[in-house]
């Protein structure tokens, strides 16, 4: 469990530290706003395709080999942003980063779906740590003067020691002769993507804009910053307690609880202009995704939980590009009306997982 936790939590720490170095790569390569997107744009991209080519090719590889290709390119990316200052160098390590992440994502919860008790929770918990504490990392080093390079170094070393940790590591074996055509056909399997997709564009695409919701509100940006710090520690603080939601309740109860009263939750915010509401919502919402992904990975084979998750993770990208997409379109019109849209998603997700499968 501790070699399945910490790559996730590396690689938590790798990928959320993009978002607070983006001034910074802004003005050491005299990059636009507009520009510099190209850089989360391409770690999307990187999250999207090489999720679905991990989960068409798991089972023919195995969990070993696979796992040693995503160290194979976080380690590459961590070493050009270390030692390189070429701008297309950093694009694509970006890119490598996406790709590197996804893989051992798509790895360590197949690995953990074949415990005897998954605690899904936890792993993703590990997740949002990474989260909360890869800005202050960042901060720490800003405010010392110390480089960026630096940082990806340390990481760097990070991933050398899990690297060594595998050589002596039991893999799962999985069977080679899955037919993804049957497992594509389960209810179980269609209603789990699909609600990935949707949970993780309203997810994704709420925090993305939330900053923008409060400005409108009349708070301020330090105000906005302090609202979506708490809203991320109850996220992680639900993803801690589902073990513990789970002794008393099951999947689809919690499941379906949580995302109609997130919904409302996000409804009464925008209308109310309430930043509590918000952090409540950030409450209930943090414990959908690990709830469904444990769900479906006990409910489908351990021969078809390495696709599964692959395309889990594929779908989750897809969700957040559109979600974003389309909420920023409608912020031409309206701020607050377009967050009706990952309302309506939590909607569909409680639509779908209303029933057992």
């Amino acid at each position: 469990m501790y070699y399945v936790v910490l790559n996730i939590f590396f690689g938590s720490l790798i990928v959320n530290s993009i978002a607070p170095l983006m001034p910074i790569f802004q003005e050491e390569f005299s990059l636009s706003v507009s520009l510099s997107s190209f850089i989360p744009i391409l770690n999307t991209l990187g999250n999207i395709f090489f999720s679905f080519a991990a989960s068409l090719i798991i089972n023919k590889s195995g969990l070993r080999l696979l796992n040693l290709l995503s160290y194979t390119f976080i380690l590459l990316a961590l070493f050009f942003l270390t030692f390189f200052k070429s701008l297309e160098i950093v694009l694509l390590s970006f890119f490598l980063i996406g790709a590197g992440v996804t893989i051992i994502f798509t790895t360590s919860t197949t690995i953990l779906a074949h415990f005897k008790n998954p605690k899904f929770g936890i792993l993703h918990a590990f997740f949002g740590l990474g989260g909360i504490l890869s800005p202050f990392f960042v901060s720490i080093f800003l405010k010392n003067n110390i480089s960026y390079r630096l940082l990806y170094f340390i990481y760097l070393l990070l991933i050398l020691i899990l690297l060594v940790w595998s050589f002596f590591k039991d893999f799962p074996k999985i069977s080679k002769n899955i037919k993804i055509s049957t497992t594509i056909l389960k209810p179980i399997f269609i209603i789990s993507i699909i609600s990935f997709l949707l949970y993780s564009g309203s997810e994704i695409s709420t925090v993305t804009w939330a900053s923008n919701l409060f400005l409108n509100f009349g708070y301020s940006k330090e105000s906005a910053s302090l609202f979506l710090g708490i809203f991320w520690f109850l996220f992680t603080l639900s993803r801690f307690m589902m073990e513990i939601f789970l002794k008393f309740f099951t999947e689809n109860t919690l499941i379906t609880f949580f995302s109609i009263s997130s919904a409302i939750l996000l409804i009464l915010t925008v209308f109310l202009k309430t930043p509590v509401l918000f952090f409540v919502f950030g409450f209930f919402m943090g414990s959908i995704f690990p709830l469904m992904q444990r769900k479906a990975n006990i409910r489908l084979s351990k021969d078809e939980v390495g696709f599964l998750n692959g395309v889990t993770y594929s779908a989750t990208g897809i969700g957040a590009l559109l979600f974003i997409a389309l909420m920023g379109y409608v912020s031409k019109y309206s701020i607050p009306f377009m967050f009706l849209l990952p309302a309506i998603g939590l909607i569909l997700v409680f639509a779908l997982q209303k029933k057992e499968v």
